[in-house]
């Protein structure tokens, strides 16, 4: 079974970087698949972001590590899709 599909709510420090630097460095860690990330709140020192990751496989630790190196952190994970066999599970 691989995770294939990941929404994940997450903040991360303003200025330091962009978040194509972050979609990068989390796309590292993707098989066949695509990042997507969007700025849903700014305040002072932070940016909160909705982070969607979709691929054949989906490395979590990678993913978490890209993030946790970037000096973001994750909020909650409020989406995993399992696939198996060519069949998703929600």
């Amino acid at each position: 079974m691989y995770l294939s599909r990941l929404v994940i709510d997450a903040v991360k420090p303003i200025g330091e970087y962009n978040i194509i630097d972050l979609a990068n460095d989390i796309a590292r860690h993707v098989r066949n698949g695509n990042v997507f990330i969007k700025v849903v709140e700014v305040d002072m020192h932070t940016e909160g972001l909705k982070i969607v990751v979709e691929g054949s496989k989906i490395n979590f630790d990678g993913v978490q590590k890209a993030l946790k190196d970037r000096g973001a952190v994750i909020n909650s994970l409020d989406e995993a899709t399992v696939s198996s066999n060519g069949k998703s599970k929600k």
